[in-house]
């Protein structure tokens, strides 16, 4: 599938960088792109690319991501109305995610925080709960790439970490 079928006929998201870090981290931005139209910034793309200048894990990560920049949509949000206590690149998000109703994936707390109530949103690990409610992984292999996006990102035992797991421990089989 991917990017050459239609934008509109399947569901979008927007991703910040964070997403795609996660998503990627446990190989799953190919599924993902074949399964939805994942939308991102230019300011996104220019943040990966300096996670790509480093050897770490998150560099080698970002790496992979823009080796498949072809498989998003890049596009331009003008901040229209401004967040207090986030970056520009996090308001450029907001202003798409609201101006365009499309759902705002990010594993970055700060900015849900700042946009409870505004826009609907999400973590990267909701793909996780998806792909098990459509049969496409079991509940313990979702768990399993859970404890490897954990690890991965350093999330210890946050919001993320813990919502997502309680959210799969209750799917019944």
């Amino acid at each position: 599938m991917g990017k050459h079928l239609e934008e509109n006929s399947k569901d979008k998201f927007i991703f910040d960088t964070s997403a795609f870090l996660s998503i990627e981290s446990i190989y799953l931005l190919d599924t993902v792109t074949d399964l939805f139209s994942i939308i991102t910034t230019l300011s996104v793309l220019r943040e990966l690319e300096n996670f790509a200048r480093h050897e770490d894990r998150l560099g080698i990560i970002a790496k992979r991501v823009l080796l498949k920049r072809n498989r998003f949509f890049l596009k331009e949000a003008a901040i229209t109305e401004r967040l207090e206590y986030v970056s520009s690149i996090d308001e450029e998000l907001f202003n798409f995610a609201f101006n365009e109703n499309i759902t705002l994936i990010t594993d970055d707390l700060k900015l849900l925080r700042h946009t409870t109530g505004k826009i609907k949103r999400g973590f990267s690990t909701y793909f996780l709960t998806d792909f098990v409610y459509a049969g496409m992984f079991t509940k313990e292999e979702a768990l399993v790439k859970l404890e490897e996006m954990r690890d991965i990102r350093d999330w210890q035992e946050n919001i993320i970490y813990l919502s997502t797991k309680g959210v799969l421990e209750n799917i019944e089989d």
